[in-house]
């Protein structure tokens, strides 16, 4: 007959008193306090980890700090983790991983870095001149630390690197946005030595003769039919993580830039009027978007909320909710699925848009004017940008939607 366990009280616990050895009282299902001869008492879990197979402990604190209430759901949230096949101690460990390196992370600005290679470039295996450093930290003074300096390295985006150099271009300084591109990336390079970031997100910037406008920039895309289809059921295929899934169902219907995907939040998405609102913080216009959603796209947002992810991002980490899934893990997914860099990108989805759309004028009669306000194209003209995005709302609408329909007709051809 298993053994019956009286359960904990606070009168109890307070009268506990310590003894000349260290003793326990049980509260069931794993709970107990430890009581040590200094008087300490400290609350103790002990299961069977369902991944190792062994028995395990660990601590939830000090009693009364942690009170009996807190320690019971504790206890009853591991409980739920390993009915799950969640080892607690495995959880609580990559939690504490995941702090460290958070730490280590805001220690390692843009502008700390920066600074740091500075003090030891070389060019050609020779130290550089005192004027010539100067010069080098005037130019991230002036363009570059202003808008990434405080950032901590490993959170700056792709996106923000856009900016600086389209700032800098649109004010004509090219050959300054070619030299702030080339220091930049000697910066990233010294960081992924000094693991203060895990990529070289510079690296993934082509530019070649010029600084990239979006015609110095050339993306591989599909135009075929029968690669567009292969290319959409390759993601219905996909094993990996469902967030990354999800992503990947999404990106072919709304063709946004990998950072407005990776980084969409629930309240930007207006379910009643079916819109994507993307606010001029996260655009590279600087302009809020207000992006029509096909009927496809609020169908696997439906999916996506219905899994009851505590986030307020649509797609984030495996590692953090409150982190989005990286670009590189958009990256892997296209690999994965067997698509090599010169076959295909995140990017590339809004080619594809571009291309269709554009040859299939006549079938869906929209403008071409239509299509760049849908990849979000700035016009050059103020005031007929103003008046374009007044009157081309709903034949927005009416081109996205089609282009929806479109995928669908070719994936199941």
């Amino acid at each position: 007959m298993p053994k019956i366990v009286t359960p904990l009280n606070d009168a109890l616990l307070k009268s506990l008193k310590p003894q000349s050895k260290a003793y326990t009282k049980t509260d069931g299902q794993g709970l107990r306090i430890l009581v040590k001869p200094n008087g300490t008492k400290l609350w103790e879990y002990e299961y069977t980890s369902p991944t190792l197979k062994k028995r395990r402990k660990t601590s939830f604190g000090n009693y009364p700090h942690t009170t009996l209430a807190i320690a019971r759901s504790k206890r009853d949230t591991n409980i739920k983790l390993i009915r799950e096949g969640i080892d607690p101690l495995e959880v609580k460990e990559a939690e504490k991983k995941e702090q460290q390196e958070l730490e280590h992370t805001k220690v390692n600005t843009f502008e700390k870095v920066s600074k740091e290679w500075l003090k030891q470039y070389r060019t050609t295996n020779k130290p550089i001149t005192d004027q010539h450093r100067l010069k080098i930290l005037r130019l991230f003074e002036l363009h570059i630390f202003p808008s990434i300096g405080s950032k901590a390295i490993k959170e700056i985006s792709i996106q923000d690197i856009f900016i600086i150099l389209d700032t800098m271009k649109n004010k004509k300084i090219i050959e300054t946005a070619r030299r702030a591109y080339y220091y930049m990336n000697r910066v990233y390079k010294h960081a992924l030595k000094r693991e203060y970031t895990q990529q070289n997100i510079i690296g993934n910037i082509d530019i070649i003769d010029d600084i990239g406008g979006k015609s110095d920039i050339h993306y591989p895309t599909f135009t075929k039919e029968k690669d567009i289809k292969g290319l959409l059921l390759s993601i219905d295929e996909y094993q990996g993580e469902l967030s990354t899934k999800y992503a990947m169902m999404l990106l072919p219907y709304v063709f946004v830039r990998s950072f407005n995907i990776r980084n969409m939040t629930w309240e930007e998405i207006d379910f009643k009027n079916e819109e994507w609102i993307i606010p001029a913080s996260k655009m590279k216009t600087h302009k809020e978007f207000i992006l029509p959603l096909p009927h496809q796209a609020i169908k696997i947002l439906k999916e996506v909320k219905a899994q009851g992810i505590n986030s307020n991002l649509v797609f984030p980490g495996i590692r953090s909710e409150k982190r989005p899934i990286s670009d590189n893990t958009l990256i892997s997914a296209l690999r994965r699925m067997g698509y090599t860099k010169e076959e295909l990108v995140p990017h590339s989805f809004r080619s594809i848009f571009s291309t269709i759309a554009y040859e299939h004028m006549s079938e869906h009669n929209c403008s071409g004017e239509v299509i760049e306000a849908l990849l979000a194209h700035q016009e050059a003209n103020k005031v007929k940008e103003a008046y374009n995005r007044a009157t081309y709302k709903e034949p927005m609408r009416k081109l996205i939607q089609w282009y929806a329909d479109y995928l669908d007709r070719v994936k199941y051809a």
